[in-house]
């Protein structure tokens, strides 16, 4: 019998079957299912089977999270199209041909589509605990809705941590979730020490460009994600007078002046656009970033690498790298080969290791919708 049936109550549907048949539907929700409550990242305390068969997952990065429990990835049911995009363009593919035309038709932005979303009969849905309206659709159908966020300050690390701790405790660990923070902060602490001697007028300036287009130019300000791996690597970040992130022109950009210029895998945007300055109406031929051939497009493992996902430990050392080249020489074709032989069992080809230094701008697509495509 279809679990969700069995959670939802009297619903209209249901009513004849209510009155007719009440001693049946009590003893199949007792025999079928036991529960532990989870605590998520909103304070609640969420219910939720001790066994899932059935997971969607709306909070974008979470895919690549999920693939590091361990978990059977045949269960995960469902994405968001952002989500979707970065599997298809990656090398994700390639380990997870199960998430290849994954169901991602229930939700558009931050709207989800009860009905849609009803036919995969989830078990559990991750949501972002920042849209209400997610929790409020999915505990009105009774779906136990677990909401997570990013840290206060945009620590990364520690929301990977929090992220990986909930799926944990829901979904079980082969070990690997606890191995992955091990390593990221050790890596931390290896390019920490490296950069203890900068000094601060040495440092680069740094421009992140999280959406962009000739209608928007997006950047990354303080106390969130953009302004963690700039200042983790040993940057100045140009945007820091934001507050989060936010639109800008130009003329701001000018002022700026960035030694340097990252272009997140949210934005289809390429280097070689503003080299060329193919992006109509911007002028970005006299910014010191793009005359010293110093802009960069983040790299596309198992997620984009801008948010927390199951690739941040690497972002250390590719940021580290990619912002003092003088004092860090990791070649990261291996390293990027390593981590994903330790923590994903995977073995990557040269290709598919380079590939993931390569990003593409197809892998951009669905990813914007506002606000809520730059927190996730």
């Amino acid at each position: 019998m279809n679990k969700r049936l069995l959670t939802l109550g009297c619903t209209a549907a249901l009513t004849l079957a209510c009155f007719t048949a009440p001693t049946v539907l009590a003893e199949e929700n007792t025999e079928a299912e036991s529960y532990i409550t989870v605590t998520d990242m909103n304070g609640r305390d969420v219910q939720v089977p001790t066994e899932i068969d059935s997971v969607v997952l709306t909070a974008l990065p979470l895919p690549s999270i999920y693939a590091l429990t361990g978990a059977p990835i045949e269960n995960l049911k469902g994405v968001h199209p952002g989500s979707t995009s970065a599997i298809e363009n990656s090398v994700m593919a390639a380990m997870y041909p199960e998430l290849v035309g994954i169901a991602d038709n229930f939700i558009e932005g931050t709207e989800i589509n009860v009905e849609e979303l009803l036919k995969l009969d989830p078990d559990v849905v991750i949501y972002w605990a920042e849209y209400e309206n997610q929790y409020e659709a999915l505990t009105s159908v009774g779906i136990p809705a677990v909401g997570v966020k990013g840290v206060e300050g945009g620590d990364v690390i520690a929301t990977l941590s929090t992220w990986l701790d909930i799926m944990g405790q829901m979904f079980g660990t082969t070990g690997n979730t606890e191995g992955v923070i091990e390593y990221a902060n050790t890596i931390k602490q290896e390019v920490a020490d490296k950069l203890a001697d900068v000094k601060e007028e040495d440092k680069p300036r740094v421009l992140y460009l999280y959406n962009h287009s000739k209608e928007q130019i997006s950047a990354c300000g303080s106390n969130f994600y953009g302004s963690y791996w700039i200042e983790s690597a040993g940057g100045v970040n140009v945007g820091a007078e934001l507050d989060s992130f936010g639109d800008v022109n130009m003329e701001q950009i000018y002022e700026w002046d960035p030694d340097i210029i990252i272009l997140t895998t949210f934005t289809d945007t390429m280097p070689d656009d503003l080299y060329n300055n193919t992006i109509e109406g911007q002028d970005w031929s006299n910014v010191s970033a793009v005359k010293n051939g110093k802009v960069y497009k983040e790299p596309l493992g198992v997620y984009r690498w801008f948010p927390p996902s199951g690739d941040a430990p690497l972002m250390f050392k590719w940021m580290a790298q990619t912002l003092h080249p003088e004092l860090f020489d990791y070649n990261m074709v291996d390293e990027i080969t390593q981590y994903y032989e330790q923590f994903y069992d995977y073995t990557l080809t040269e290709e598919q290791a380079q590939g993931i230094l390569d990003a593409q701008p197809e892998a951009a697509k669905g990813s914007s919708f506002g606000s809520s495509a730059t927190r996730s």
